[in-house]
């Protein structure tokens, strides 16, 4: 529902009560807001040109650029602006959280910060991923001890697909597996289709091949949760065409590189989190700081 109290009463609560709202509604800010709308809650999306609210308003969302005002009106906030915007936006929204459930997306802050930037609201991390498009997001959460609004945030997050619970001393390695996994597995894709069409598959024909193979090999896997070395066993035989495949591959490294990849990917979110903190840190006596919007 609008207005500045949430809406919670444990698992009872309807979310075509609810009115979030959405800041920084880019890539995975208007997803979002798409996949809580689709579950009937009124959202406010906020952007920062004219032209990107317009699209939004198209959308059907009520859209603006005073992210104040939503979250003012909104039961439910969502911050999906990038990392290095977050400073200019909590000056913004600071004086007008408390009481409410404060969500944030953005890769690498950690609860302290946003505690500490956004006094009174109950803060919590979430990790998405692009797959929330088709309601099939892997969505990563940290909630705050004794959170009050836990129950509504994850049944908010559900819209999007499944949501697992998370340690925050994960949250960054989820950033690196799951946030970023579908562009890694975009890459996969592409490879495999470059592949099928040097051996001469037409594309058409080897883009449905390569997509059926993993959706249906993912499918596989959850109704019979085997460990995939166990799948690749099944379908290797001596002497056969896919042995000959894993040895290329094997000798290649792409098992090394993929690990050494999203080693390197949770490390840079970890740094994150410091870059930010010095920034606020700048910023902090500067009276002209934040005045326009993230």
């Amino acid at each position: 529902m609008a207005g500045s109290h949430p809406v919670h009463a444990g698992c009872r609560f309807r979310l075509s009560d609810l009115t979030v709202a959405v800041l920084g509604a880019g890539k995975i800010g208007s997803i979002m807001a798409s996949s809580f709308s689709s579950c009937g809650m009124h959202v406010i999306a906020t952007a920062r040109s004219r032209e990107r609210i317009e699209r939004l308003r198209m959308q059907g969302f009520e859209a603006t650029s005073d992210n104040a005002y939503a979250v003012r009106k909104a039961s439910a906030v969502f911050i999906a602006v990038k990392p290095y915007q977050y400073p200019a936006l909590a000056r913004q929204i600071e004086g007008h959280v408390a009481g409410k459930p404060v969500v944030s997306v953005m890769a690498g802050i950690p609860l302290r910060l946003l505690r500490k930037t956004l006094p009174g609201a109950e803060v919590y991390r979430a990790m998405p991923n692009l797959n929330a498009a088709v309601k099939r997001s892997a969505t990563g959460l940290v909630a705050p001890p004794g959170a009050q609004y836990k129950e509504l945030v994850k049944s908010i997050l559900s819209c999007m697909g499944r949501v697992y619970e998370l340690p925050e001393q994960l949250i960054d390695a989820w950033t690196a597996v799951a946030g970023s996994g579908p562009a890694i597995i975009a890459e996969f894709i592409d490879s495999m289709i470059l592949a099928a069409l040097a051996v001469g598959i037409p594309r058409d024909l080897a883009y449905d091949a390569v997509l059926e193979s993993i959706i249906g090999t993912a499918e596989y896997l959850r109704a019979r949760p085997v460990h995939p070395a166990q799948l690749r066993d099944e379908v290797t035989t001596p002497g056969g065409t896919t042995i000959t495949a894993l040895k290329i591959i094997e000798g290649k490294g792409m098992k090394s590189a993929l690990i050494d990849a999203v080693e390197k990917a949770t490390a840079r979110a970890a740094r994150l989190a410091r870059e930010i903190e010095a920034m606020l840190e700048e910023t902090a006596g500067d009276p002209q700081g934040g005045g326009g919007q993230p």
